[in-house]
């Protein structure tokens, strides 16, 4: 959450008081601590802040921000509700009304299926679609009419009608957060699995390309090259997905999916020097959580070693499909 520079003494009429002085001074003190990513002080400033004036909407924002920075989603929740009901005309207060709401939703439904299945919330993926998300998209759509511009708050508005199962109406939303080339990876990434999905190939490589364009930071790129990769993976054009996944991982060497999937496209190819590199790779630093994609690999280095010593070997897998979908599959 970047925090938009507000002058609050602008907003005070007359001769400001001693506490709305030492509000504005505590909040001050508090930004420095954000932007340093001091979010424990920044928010002891900030309710000190808060606590001189409680009017000081600026401070209940900026205090929202420092929640943010520690995932503390209903704590942000809580405080932009407070600066909303002080100024409901501020389009960023809407927007991240509606976006600390969303995840305070999913941070809950995280936790009450971690209890009840006697895990820790990191392990389990709560049920989205039985999620009430109506509050969080009234605000992020007071967010849009107040500036139409604001991509982060169509952008979230298409992640709430996708984990709801509203596709149509998620590639609207992503496709006018696209409007505005977005610095983010984030909406790319979201169309592009949509059209993906929609079997729409040539529309996901097209917003991929273009998101990597749009997109400055190198890191940042690495999961819209992967879209890229997977997409032309799906055409069967493997040279193009190789040097896509190879691009995803020079932008990040621990994006460990696009590892997993140029090892596949190496193995289709019949590379197998290079594809059993990738894959046992990714076996080694694919993590727990894609274990059954792990298996996959390993029965490739097992096809390899067989035609490597004459052998018939195994046929190619027939499914190019992604470790998320391979947990999946494992699951089921």
């Amino acid at each position: 959450m970047k925090l938009v520079a507000l002058v609050v003494l602008a907003l005070l009429t007359g001769c400001p008081s001693k506490d709305r002085n030492e509000s504005v001074k505590a909040s001050n003190l508090a930004t420095k601590a954000y932007s340093q990513k001091q979010f424990e002080t920044a928010i002891e400033n900030y309710q000190k802040a808060t606590s001189k004036w409680k009017e000081n909407h600026t401070a209940w924002y900026g205090l929202a921000g420092a929640y943010i920075g520690k995932k503390d989603w209903k704590s942000a929740a809580e405080a932009m509700e407070k600066a909303v009901q002080i100024d409901d005309d501020q389009p960023m207060y809407q927007l991240y009304y509606g976006v600390t709401l969303y995840e305070k939703a999913i941070q809950q439904a995280r936790e009450d299926q971690a209890r009840r299945e006697n895990k820790k919330p990191e392990e389990v993926t709560p049920d989205l679609a039985s999620i009430n998300f109506e509050k969080a998209i009234q605000h992020l759509q007071q967010a849009t009419k107040l500036n139409p511009d604001l991509w982060r708050a169509h952008y979230y508005l298409g992640r709430i009608y996708r984990d709801t199962g509203k596709a149509k109406e998620a590639a609207e939303a992503y496709t006018k957060a696209l409007s505005s080339a977005p610095p983010d990876p984030g909406p790319w990434v979201a169309l592009g699995e949509l059209y993906r999905q929609w079997d729409y190939t040539d529309q996901a490589i097209a917003v991929g390309e273009q998101g990597v364009a749009a997109v400055p930071g190198a890191n940042e790129k690495s999961d819209i090259w992967y879209v890229v990769g997977m997409g032309y993976d799906d055409k069967g054009l493997y040279d193009k997905s190789i040097e896509a996944f190879t691009k995803a991982l020079e932008s990040r060497r621990d994006n460990h999916k696009a590892k997993f999937q140029r090892g596949q496209a190496y193995f289709r190819k019949g590379d197998y020097t290079n594809a059993k590199r990738d894959l046992e790779d990714f076996a080694k630093a694919g993590g727990s959580s894609v274990e059954f994609a792990k298996q996959q690999a390993s029965k490739m280095l097992m096809d390899i070693a067989a035609k490597s010593h004459g052998g018939g070997g195994g046929a190619a897998p027939s499914e190019r499909l992604s470790p998320e979908d391979l947990v999946k599959k494992g699951k089921g």
